[in-house]
């Protein structure tokens, strides 16, 4: 019998495989993972709280994580780990926030042109598939607006957070992609 792969972005799968993390919240998560920052990049701490709950919530949806909450005078849900966690074989892939940062904190040499490109591209599945989201979500949100009008000024921040957030992933696409077209055309030239 074969286990299943599940492919884990670096920061997930250094806390949960690495350092065997369990019943933590997202934002000690975050906060575990990302502690070298300062406190003045709070757009990237943002981000970066984003990109770990929706993929929290991706293994929740997968059986592989409960969500448990707990009265302690907060309204962050815990999140444990449930026996599927470990029939599962995870691997690491090197994409979103601080995908080279190993679990010393230091950056990792890339050794070849290929792994550098193999990670831009990566990269830019991601971008591409964040975008989709947006897309998913702002239609979803238009037919909520027409089911729903009472909700009007809640759906049209949402709308407003979710144009945002687009705004920057193709910008984050855009700076990935150039630099996947300046690395090929380098590549041929040379």
């Amino acid at each position: 019998m074969s286990s299943q792969t599940v492919w884990l972005p670096t920061a997930l799968y250094t806390a949960l495989i690495r350092w065997q993390m369990d019943d933590f919240t997202a934002i000690g998560f975050v906060n575990a993972i990302f502690f070298f920052l300062s406190e003045s990049q709070i757009r990237q701490r943002r981000y970066r709280y984003t990109f770990i709950y929706r993929h929290l919530i991706k293994l929740v949806n997968q059986g592989l994580l409960k969500r448990k909450h707990v009265d302690d005078g907060k309204r962050c849900s815990h999140f444990i780990r449930t026996p599927k966690f470990d029939e599962v074989h995870f691997k690491e892939e090197f994409i979103g926030p601080c995908a080279l940062v190993t679990e010393s904190g230091k950056e990792r040499k890339s050794e070849t042109y290929e792994s550098v490109l193999e990670g831009l591209i990566a990269r830019a599945q991601h971008y591409r598939k964040g975008l989709q989201e947006c897309d998913s979500m702002l239609a979803e949100y238009q037919q909520l607006r027409v089911d729903f009008s009472i909700l009007d000024p809640a759906i049209e921040s949402a709308i407003s957070n979710t144009v945002a957030e687009k705004r920057d992933l193709r910008g984050r696409l855009e700076a990935v992609e150039r630099l996947l077209r300046g690395l090929i055309a380098f590549r041929s030239a040379s």
